[in-house]
């Protein structure tokens, strides 16, 4: 309640924590669906659903060392809306690429595996640098909670989704 109450009025921070649990509410079930995706669309099975779980591993390792070798823009808001606009292009083109092109899928889930530490680093840091050190605690508390809550929201919305209007949809 006091981490609520401390961010109530300060509508950057309120505007940021929306926007994450957007991103969130969108990109969790996308993760969930991808043994899906490999099997119905890419007609894939194990191997290749290995793969792509791997090429994202990959991808958040590297990102994660070049965000911290580079330290991102001077303002991080820059570095977090570069994360969020390349996962949101690698995730659009996973959801475009034809069923005979599971090399492409590939490269895609490769760029989003890279932008997720840049979109995931800085709000963090930002929080850090402007909560007061005393309501942290209370703040991220609130924070974990609201991201936590956002998983099963974004599942149950995409369930119904993909069933009805196919698995590359919410891609």
């Amino acid at each position: 309640r006091e981490g609520f109450r401390y961010l109530w009025g300060w509508s950057g921070a309120m505007a940021l924590i929306g926007a994450a649990l957007i991103f969130k509410v969108a990109l969790t079930p996308a993760f969930s669906l991808v043994p899906l995706l490999v099997r119905a669309h890419f007609g894939g099975g194990a191997p290749q659903l290995a793969l792509l779980d791997s090429v994202v591993g990959i991808g958040l390792l590297l990102g994660g060392l070049a965000l911290s070798v580079w330290g991102g823009f001077k303002r991080k808001v820059y570095t977090l809306l570069m994360g969020v606009i390349g996962v949101g292009i690698g995730v659009t083109i996973t959801g475009f690429i034809p069923a005979d092109m599971f090399f492409a899928a590939i490269g895609s889930v490769f760029v989003i595996g890279l932008m997720i530490p840049m979109a995931d680093g800085p709000i963090m840091a930002i929080f850090q640098s402007t909560v007061a050190p005393e309501m942290q605690g209370r703040v991220f508390a609130l924070l974990g909670s609201l991201i936590s809550l956002s998983s099963p929201l974004g599942l149950a919305i995409a369930g119904p989704v993909s069933d009805r209007f196919g698995i590359q949809i919410w891609f």
